[in-house]
């Protein structure tokens, strides 16, 4: 029979999964209030958008049809955003799979009880590299936004871009990535004991 501990691993390895795919895919990262303000989305709408990793959408709606995917029109957009943009979004979508690995090898290792196959090694090392890969690219965009787009925390009515909610998600991904972590650590230790 599994252990408590390990039961609440897995279940804050699948929260940080859907956490980590619900800030991957969603295009509010950013809040442009305006169209004069965004440098990496391009707002042609006077009302300003919404900027995510993939897409964003003008018009302060998150409808498709008032949405634009950055590789459209042969990578048009794509092409033009800065360097540190796509690398976090290279380091968001390693982290998609590797949580997606360390939820299934999770699961799997409430079917095996063996003494000599361990899946709580290979899902801790998951979700370990899953939490320094959520980290390195918050970090980043957190930093470059402000810096380069003068992105806010707070919502103020005379500042024009904020953080969005799909990078607060991310940041709860990367908080339930160390718990999970942190979980799974406990676990190691209970199995060395156990062996003893």
């Amino acid at each position: 029979m599994a252990s408590c501990l390990l039961i609440t691993a897995i279940l804050c390895v699948l929260i940080t999964t859907v956490a980590t795919i619900v800030a991957f895919t969603t295009p509010n990262w950013l809040a442009y209030k305006s169209a004069l303000t965004g440098t990496i989305c391009k707002c042609p709408d006077l009302l300003g958008c919404d900027c995510g990793l993939w897409l964003y959408c003008s018009g302060k709606s998150s409808y498709l049809e008032n949405c634009r995917w950055y590789f459209h029109n042969d990578y048009e957009i794509e092409k033009g955003l800065p360097v540190w943009f796509k690398a976090v979004q290279g380091l968001l979508a390693a982290a998609v799979v590797s949580s997606l690995m360390a939820l299934l090898i999770g699961l799997c290792s409430l079917c095996c009880f063996c003494k000599n196959c361990s899946f709580h090694h290979a899902a801790s090392g998951f979700i370990n590299f899953t939490f320094l890969l959520l980290a390195a690219g918050m970090c980043t965009f957190a930093a470059k936004a402000h810096l380069d787009e003068d992105a806010q925390v707070v919502h103020k009515l005379t500042h024009f871009v904020n953080f969005g909610w799909s990078f607060w998600t991310g940041v709860g991904a990367t908080g339930m990535a160390l718990i999970s972590t942190i979980l799974y650590f406990g676990i190691g230790r209970s199995d060395m004991y156990r062996a003893i």
